[in-house]
């Protein structure tokens, strides 16, 4: 379809739905909020953004809206993720049915380009900036090639603002931005550096400030995989952000903590939670995995002492399944959670996605089988374990997950964790109506109830706000996350026997009991 000076062409971006949604995701929470999710990948609106403007852009997030069935689009870009697979290819062979030519992105399709290829008529690989445009010139002049790289010398110091204008925001609360992109560590189980690169790239400071101050939200999630690795860097651009007055999430690593006047910045310029990825407390599954640089052992502890003393959340992030654990790892890691008084954790099975290195070996050592890859992100076996058969694991893990968002539970870390008064520091207020309705499930689910650890747990909590030992918000927040992680569990027991059944179909017991391996059908 050659352009003229009048073409406007006609642009549909998907973000597609996944089968499985984890207590991580934490949707209950953004139905508490009165919005669908709470944030849409940064992907889409970054494709928007390295769009010409002859181009009339539309885009849908499943999870949030669906697919009007009377917009016809004149090219479809899908962005990928592994739990998103399935539902690409029904979009791509769909689209292409109708003529529509699809081209396809994202973590996925950069590693399995050829695959995604049999659904899709090209497959952008790694970043989009310098390769997407490429890709759309080439189907205005009718010669659309079956993949586009993206250029590795690309500095990313001065991106697109995302389009977060073409985003319905009545559904989502709040915004995703990247400041930095690469990984200079190699853990086997990550495709960041495959994407990425291991070489670390900056923004230009005063270009992320341009963007945050054109952001429809001021909630922000900087989706940097560890937004602190260089601390210079890190101090200028929380002195940028102070007067903006977000409220604001992140993933660091825990030396993060080694400086007390960088979290100090972090909480004045409003940072509320750090998502570190510990991954194991056993070194010799660290060792294993070539995570070397978090072995930490009791300094872990001393680690995040400081993070709660600057009034910061850390979300831990932990696998189990290495060659090394057991399934004691899961028992380590509950009473680990419980003495550093960290309510969050984000608790997964190790998975081997396609492109790593371990997925390279465990398929080498035939370790791999056929699982739907919409349920295996890292809350199903996907792999045959070393010294665990996958339904023992998978039981365990389950009873963990509710051992770990039991009330009693939570209580004992509140406690723990609220009553020095470091959570004092007031967030950003909220609009009058959402505020009424979170004070109505708040007082409906842990005043007039009949669990006595969640009314402890409420009667605590208005305590030390009595008593200002604790932000409001801080407080009524923390009963909001714990509300909505135990909502998504108790909705994903109700098909818990489902999923056992279709795991053992497939549970071969330790694999250093090299038993034969089965194969595992939906």
């Amino acid at each position: 379809m050659p352009r003229n000076n009048t073409t406007k062409y006609k642009l549909l971006l998907i973000s597609p739905r996944q089968r499985y949604i984890g207590y991580t995701a934490h949707a209950e929470l953004a139905r508490m909020f009165g919005r669908k999710r709470l944030m849409i990948p940064l992907a889409l609106p970054v494709v928007a953004a390295n769009t010409p403007d002859h181009y009339e852009i539309r885009i849908v997030d499943e999870e949030s809206e669906t697919i009007p069935v009377d917009y016809r689009p004149d090219i479809v870009g899908i962005t990928t993720l592994t739990a998103t697979k399935d539902r690409a290819f029904q979009l791509g062979d769909h689209f292409r049915s109708q003529g529509v030519p699809v081209v396809m992105g994202g973590v996925s399709a950069s590693v399995l380009p050829d695959q995604y290829l049999e659904h899709a008529d090209a497959v952008v690989i790694g970043e989009a900036e310098n390769a997407w445009e490429y890709c759309l010139e080439d189907f205005e002049n009718g010669r659309l090639k079956q993949k586009y790289t993206a250029d590795p010398k690309y500095d990313y110091k001065n991106p697109k603002q995302a389009r977060w204008d073409l985003v319905n925001m009545k559904t989502i609360f709040q915004v995703a931005v990247q400041i930095t992109r690469g990984c200079p560590f190699n853990c086997d189980f990550c495709l960041v550096p495959k994407i990425f690169g291991r070489r670390m790239r900056f923004r230009d400071i005063d270009n992320v400030i341009e963007e945050i101050r054109n952001l429809p939200s001021k909630y922000v999630f900087f989706v940097d995989d560890n937004l602190t690795i260089n601390k210079r860097y890190a101090h200028e651009l929380m002195n940028r952000l102070k007067p903006l007055g977000i409220s604001w999430a992140c993933m660091a690593s825990i030396d993060v903590a080694d400086d007390d006047e960088l979290l100090k910045e972090m909480a004045e310029a409003g940072c509320f939670n750090i998502l570190i990825g510990f991954e194991s407390l056993n070194p010799e599954s660290l060792g294993e995995t070539h995570k070397d640089h978090n072995l930490g052992g009791e300094k872990f502890v001393d680690a995040i002492r400081k993070v709660h003393r600057a009034g910061i959340h850390i979300n831990a992030s932990f696998i189990v399944g290495f060659d090394n654990d057991a399934l004691a790892e899961l028992d380590r890691i509950f009473d680990f959670s419980l003495k550093t008084a960290m309510p969050n954790v984000n608790l997964h099975l190790l998975a081997a996605p396609p492109g790593s290195e371990l997925n390279a070996r465990l398929k080498s050592e035939g370790r791999l089988f056929n699982v739907p890859e919409s349920i295996g992100d890292g809350f199903f076996p996907t792999i045959h374990y070393m010294n665990m058969g996958q339904l023992e694991l998978f039981d365990c893990y389950v009873k963990t997950i509710n051992s770990l968002f039991s009330y009693d539970t939570i209580l004992k870390k509140a406690k723990a964790l609220f009553s020095d008064g470091y959570f004092t520091r007031p967030g950003r207020n909220i609009p009058f109506y959402t505020k009424m309705r979170l004070i109505l499930i708040i007082l409906y689910e842990y005043l007039f109830t009949k669990d006595k650890e969640k009314r402890a747990l409420f009667l605590f909590l208005t305590g030390l706000i009595r008593n200002r030992k604790i932000a409001v918000d801080k407080a009524f927040s923390f009963m909001l996350s714990m509300l909505s992680i135990n909502r998504q569990i108790g909705k994903n027991m109700k098909n818990n026997e489902k999923y056992r059944s279709l795991i053992r179909q497939n549970d071969a017991g330790p694999w250093k009991d090299r038993k034969t391996n089965q194969s595992f059908s939906a």
